[in-house]
């Protein structure tokens, strides 16, 4: 007797981010299987604070877009982005004080190139997290967002799992950065649910896959520039 399995709207959207070709981008292997110098992690941790940097911005602009029943889903990711009132523990701070853990001087970091794929990667991704009429072609803004953070949660966990087990050559695979991998999975489910919404109550799957595979897309480009970063240092 055969059972049938139920694939629901979440495990669709999962499916779709960790099938598409920025999942299997060549950055992955490089940082579960390379040896790096300080300079390199330096640069690409540079890299990283500043596509992250402009994403805390988007979160805060994607709340204003969304209906009242949607807007604690992004408003419970800015809040532990920010630290959870203690901006002392505010995620930029944890990743620059790996960085520091690591050994890559506050000049080196500051003074680090932002590659051009990071920066493509922002000019792409801010069209999705608070789209204009134009790049949401024609589907519910707040959806496409909706999409468009959900892209972002489901990968960063991929992204802190990997960068983890680069720095555990450093011994720093434990530091408090590396919380992420929890909280990303958290986030992750809370972001599923929030495109799980806009697909059940307002048939808005187009939306939701126009601002998913947006920024898929864009994430391309992301981990073109952190490989660089790596490459070039």
């Amino acid at each position: 007797m055969s059972t049938s399995v139920t694939i629901t709207a979440g495990d669709r959207i999962k499916e779709l981010a960790l099938n598409h070709e920025c999942a299997r981008h060549p950055l992955f292997e490089r940082l579960r299987n390379d040896k790096f110098e300080v300079q390199q992690v330096g640069a690409m941790l540079r890299n990283y604070d500043a596509h992250a940097s402009v994403l805390r911005r988007l979160l805060l602009k994607a709340a204003t877009l969304m209906p009242e029943p949607a807007v604690g889903f992004i408003l419970e990711n800015v809040r532990n982005e920010y630290g959870n009132g203690d901006f002392s523990k505010a995620h930029q701070w944890q990743l620059q004080d790996l960085a520091v853990q690591a050994g890559v001087t506050d000049d080196a970091f500051t003074s680090a190139r932002i590659e051009p794929g990071t920066k493509k990667f922002i000019q792409l991704a801010t069209r999705y997290y608070y789209p204009k009429s134009s790049s949401a072609a024609n589907h519910m803004r707040a959806a496409v967002s909706a999409g468009a953070v959900t892209a972002t949660e489901i990968l960063a966990l991929e992204e802190f799992k990997a960068l983890q087990i680069a720095f555990a050559q450093f011994n720093l695979q434990h530091h408090i950065w590396f919380d992420h991998v929890n909280v990303e999975a958290e986030h992750t489910d809370e972001s599923i649910q929030l495109a799980e919404y806009f697909i059940n109550r307002h048939n808005a799957g187009k939306a939701v896959e126009h601002g998913l595979n947006g920024v898929l897309d864009a994430n391309v480009h992301l981990y073109d520039g952190l490989l660089n970063a790596l490459d070039r240092n």
